[in-house]
């Protein structure tokens, strides 16, 4: 079905203002990929709070471009799918990566490129920010790391009454011996 030029710029300022709100963007190549394993990635992504869907490279360009986002522009060939990340960039990179080494998408899903903070990302930046850990995990960390000195300090108070018990102990023990 063919799309009105109205529908087109209807479109690329509803894409132009997703990605403004967005906490960055993947782009992926999905040629080859059945209807039933794109409804999984689609799925998925959706799950995990983000949007991921087909887009024309023309037009994902011009909403790219309004937004000032030109340094990903080669990524924009060959049927472009476009993941639209909402909260944790780590995550969705995760997933596409997931996706991407999945034995039986891997010869048609791939990483094109991305944008994240202010920058452009090639696969293997992707793939490198999915191998950190997520904001959650490292939250646990930071916790757990400051938890360790305070869980050590209330160990050592309650061994000093425990010390005093012990040695209260001897000192009747040698009394008791010495009568």
């Amino acid at each position: 079905m063919k799309m009105r030029k109205e529908q087109k710029i209807e479109l690329v300022n509803s894409i132009t203002a997703e990605i403004k709100e967005s906490a960055g963007v993947i782009i992926t190549n999905y040629k080859g990929l059945t209807f039933d394993q794109m409804d999984e990635i689609r799925r998925s992504f959706k799950e995990a709070g983000n949007d991921y869907r087909v887009i024309k490279n023309t037009l994902l360009k011009k909403a790219l471009n309004a937004d000032n986002i030109t340094e990903i522009d080669y990524t924009l060939v060959e049927p472009t799918a476009l993941v639209v990340v909402k909260e944790d960039f780590a995550a969705a990179a995760k997933l596409a990566k997931k996706y991407a080494k999945d034995a039986a998408m891997s010869k048609f899903f791939a990483i094109k490129g991305g944008y994240f903070d202010g920058m452009a990302l090639d696969q293997s930046g992707i793939e490198k920010l999915a191998d950190l850990p997520s904001r959650e995990e490292l939250l646990a960390k930071a916790l757990g790391s400051m938890n360790a000195p305070i869980t050590n300090f209330v160990s050592v108070l309650a061994n000093i009454p425990r010390g005093l018990v012990n040695v209260l102990n001897a000192l009747k023990t040698k009394k008791e011996n010495e009568q």
